[in-house]
């Protein structure tokens, strides 16, 4: 007598087996991994912030400044993915998120700044694009973020609350 499978039922075993043991459900991140992965995106946007910034030291080209201001740009478009309800101060530790409940108590003005981000980022790339030295040099300003056109200040000033240690 031989042992035959039949490749459905294989099949059917597995689907369940899978079901049950929650295998095949999508993972739904916890607050603390939507916070880290928040904290990894931002940084990653500031290291393209900081190839422009060093353009005003005299590092890099115009042509750094371009792909630069294209980066951010690209990566603010994906902002809101990264700040789902109830992930900022409030509701995780202040030392955990900078991240103020403006975020979801304005979200009209969250778009905005970002917005902003993206529109000034857009103009300093054609500008870099362009050749345009001295106005890219004047957008970008001084080298901090905090003073600069492009728009980062407008998003930190309104959304972000200050580090704790």
């Amino acid at each position: 007598m031989g042992f035959a499978v039949n490749v459905s039922t294989v099949a059917a075993a597995f689907v369940c087996i899978i079901g049950l043991t929650g295998l095949g459900s999508a993972h739904a991140a916890s607050g603390e991994e939507v916070i880290k992965a928040r904290v990894n995106f931002m940084e990653d946007m500031e290291k393209h912030w900081s190839q422009i910034a060093a353009f005003v030291k005299g590092k890099g080209t115009l042509a750094d400044v371009e792909k630069n201001a294209r980066a951010i740009s690209k990566m603010a478009h994906d902002i809101p993915k990264h700040f789902p309800k109830d992930t900022g101060r409030g509701k995780f530790p202040d030392k955990l998120t900078r991240t103020l409940p403006a975020v979801w108590e304005d979200p009209e003005g969250f778009k905005a700044d970002i917005k902003r981000l993206v529109d000034g980022s857009d103009m300093l790339a054609r500008l870099a694009r362009e050749g345009k030295k001295d106005e890219a040099l004047e957008m970008i300003g001084p080298g901090s973020y905090a003073r600069t056109k492009i728009g980062c200040a407008d998003c930190h000033d309104n959304f972000r609350g200050p580090r704790v240690k």
